[in-house]
């Protein structure tokens, strides 16, 4: 028996490890119960439930009843379904603030009630639209980041949904378009056009999401030719009956491509955008690339690896021609078992490719993780446990370059680990690790520009 008790003792510290029950004495239990939205950064299968749609033809669209025309013409009135009739009295107001950075979410409270929202606005039905209303921004474990948030519209039974994206304070917008809005009350999924020039280039319909967690979309497709693009959404039934108008086309989900662009970025999540696991793209505080003076064309694309990167140069990147090259990538390697080898290769064939169409390639090395934040939000896969080394094995090569911005050093705690005030989720930078990378770029970008 006293043989057996050690045995014992150290199966169930294994089993602890494992998290079959939590010893972390630090991390009691949130003080309300809100729960966190499915991540809208990361790409890993495991974890993935993003919202998705498919692609309707013209034809495939009208036969479901749907108003398509090329005109910005809204549906009208008598076109749309009657939405569920609302108790006397009650309205649905519209409240917008602006992103609190490193909130992940919003609680809403109102005539008693409280509402959850994981964007910048929230739909709600009141009784008077002069209610007090008070907005918490929380971060991930429920904490407060900001106790008293500034409301800065309200609007009353609003005919359409409203866009979210701020492409008017982009120089350019990534490639890889995030579609995002508030989520519409009484709406079940939604459909999404993208026009250029005045016509439908593409039309997707979303499938179901719970309401509060449906208020983005990733475009798979590149935006690659030249014009004037917008978009715009509006809500449907469950039966995809429409119900909204469609949003109005405005600054911030209007934008303009064109070709050539002097600089470019290549790269995955943290090139593509986003923060705070809740924070899309779309908007501007959780893009590096905005807080470089010097404008630079947004290539990247969530979930890419080096492979990935290498297959679509010639896709997403000669369309612009530029004369640098931002190249940002590994993270997405050595976090899921891809050796550092095959990493430094792929990276130095798309140095090759850069120098076969006269593009300056410039590396910036990757960030590390911080595999104890990982195992806290959960929906990140946990990284091998020698991705440390495979992450100098790039480095260190992309510090031999003719061209490299090192930012190891500031991004790493003295574990070589993700700093933990960088980031919530353990993977991607917020707005301060962002804005240190657009910072970097812009020095580096300041000097290079003062000496040719």
């Amino acid at each position: 028996m006293i043989k057996i008790l050690p045995v014992v003792i150290a199966v169930c510290l294994s089993l602890a490890n494992f998290q079959f029950f939590d010893t972390d004495e630090k991390n009691p239990p949130p003080p309300e119960s809100i729960e966190n939205p499915r991540n809208h950064l990361t790409q890993d299968a495991d974890h993935r439930s993003e919202v998705t749609a498919k692609v309707l033809s013209v034809s495939e669209a009208s036969s479901k009843n749907l108003t398509i025309n090329h005109t910005d013409e809204k549906i009208p009135a008598e076109s749309a379904e009657t939405p569920p009739a609302e108790p006397e009295g009650e309205k649905i107001l519209r409240l917008t603030w602006n992103i609190v950075p490193d909130a992940v979410k919003y609680k809403i409270s109102y005539e008693n009630k409280t509402a959850v929202s994981y964007t910048h606005g929230v739909e709600i039905p009141v009784q008077s639209v002069n209610s007090e209303i008070h907005v918490t921004a929380l971060g991930f474990s429920n904490n407060v980041v900001n106790s008293d948030v500034e409301i800065r519209s309200a609007e009353t039974n609003p005919a359409a949904p409203r866009t979210t994206t701020e492409f008017d304070k982009m120089s350019s917008p990534p490639i890889y378009i995030v579609y995002s809005w508030i989520p519409t009350n009484s709406a079940d999924h939604y459909e999404i056009q993208l026009l250029r020039d005045g016509e439908i280039l593409r039309d997707y319909l979303t499938d179901y999401h719970p309401k509060d967690d449906n208020f983005d979309f990733y475009d798979k497709t590149p935006v690659l030719d030249e014009g004037e693009y917008f978009w715009r959404v509006r809500g449907l039934s469950a039966d995809d009956e429409i119900i909204t108008e469609w949003s109005e086309q405005a600054p911030n989900n209007t934008f303009i491509v064109k070709s050539p662009e002097t600089f470019c970025a290549l790269g995955d999540s943290i090139t593509h955008g986003g923060g705070s696991i809740s924070v899309p793209p779309s908007t501007v505080v959780y893009n590096w690339e905005n807080y470089c003076a010097v404008p630079i064309k947004n290539l990247g694309r969530s979930g890419d690896t080096t492979e990935k990167l290498l297959d679509r140069f010639e896709e997403d990147v000669l369309p612009f021609n530029p004369e640098i090259l931002f190249i940002m990538a590994g993270v997405n390697d050595y976090r899921s078992d891809i050796l550092g080898w095959d990493s430094v290769m792929n990276l130095a064939a798309l140095k090759e490719k850069c120098e076969d169409y006269g593009i300056k390639p410039v590396f910036i090395t990757p960030t590390p993780l911080n595999p104890e934040l990982i195992r806290k939000v959960k929906f990140i896969n946990a990284p091998p446990y020698d991705w440390q080394e495979h992450r100098k094995y790039i480095c260190d090569w992309m510090r031999k370059q003719e061209y490299c911005i090192d930012l190891t050093d500031t991004f790493s705690d003295a574990n070589g680990w993700l700093k933990p005030n960088l980031s919530i989720d353990g993977l991607h930078p917020d707005a301060e690790g962002k804005k240190i990378i657009g910072q970097a770029v812009e020095t580096w970008l300041t000097n290079y520009l003062n000496n040719n």
